[in-house]
């Protein structure tokens, strides 16, 4: 197990990306409140689902 340490952007981007993983949330929805694009959302979406939680981190 790895510890990720986070900053509150980024533990508000993870909780909206697994929102959308989860299909909580759209896409699109995601990325007015994170201020990215579909396609940036999209791209974090996948590197999670691959990589988990550390994707995330700057």
């Amino acid at each position: 197990m790895m510890l990720v340490t986070m900053n509150d952007k980024e533990i508000l981007k993870l909780g909206a990306i697994r929102d959308v993983c989860e299909k909580r949330i759209r896409r699109e929805d995601a990325a007015r409140v994170l201020s990215l694009s579909v396609r940036q959302v999209q791209r974090l979406v996948t590197r999670f689902r691959q990589y988990g939680a550390a994707s995330i981190v700057h």
